[in-house]
């Protein structure tokens, strides 16, 4: 085998991280094509960093035959390795991604798990006044709606707002 082979196969297998545990969620929900995880601790709101310097909630694809809530959480773990409960539907927007509440453990710390993916997982003060630069425009300011209680967030929300 040549060694940039090698290399390559090493560097996947360290860039999958490890086998998600079985979805937490005893209530099913629709199929969505992709779903996410709104963390919030006494720490701040759960973000991963990309290697574009992005910020964006965890989450992503959803895979076939798997419900939104299993993803969410599949998709959490599988960037952060936090083992979650997904909730309550926060947002569902018109691109299709469904945005969950999740708890974790209080006790819980994050880790990377996707190192090729996610560069730096970050707690996120909503009044903190410094920039982020979101992967998604507007992203921040639906955090904020949606931690205030606020659940009038645009309801007609284009794919490239999210």
């Amino acid at each position: 085998m040549k060694v940039s082979a090698l290399l390559g196969t090493i560097l996947l297998m360290w860039g999958c991280g490890e086998t998600a545990p079985p979805c937490q969620t005893a209530v099913q929900s629709p199929v969505a094509p992709s779903a996410g995880c709104l963390v919030i601790t006494d720490r701040g709101v759960l973000l991963v960093r990309d290697w574009t310097g992005s910020v964006a909630l965890p989450g992503g694809s959803v895979r076939p035959g798997e419900s939104a809530r299993c993803g969410a959480e599949r998709e959490l773990f599988e960037e952060t390795g936090l083992v979650a409960l997904a909730g309550h539907t926060a947002q569902r927007f018109d691109n299709g991604f469904q945005l969950f509440w999740c708890e974790v453990a209080a006790s819980a710390e994050p880790t990377l798990h996707r190192p090729l993916e996610i560069r730096q997982i970050i707690w996120w003060q909503p009044d903190e006044a410094r920039f982020i630069e979101w992967r998604y425009p507007r992203q921040g300011d639906q955090i904020r709606a949606l931690i205030a209680g606020d659940r009038m967030a645009p309801a007609s929300l284009v794919e490239s707002d999210w």
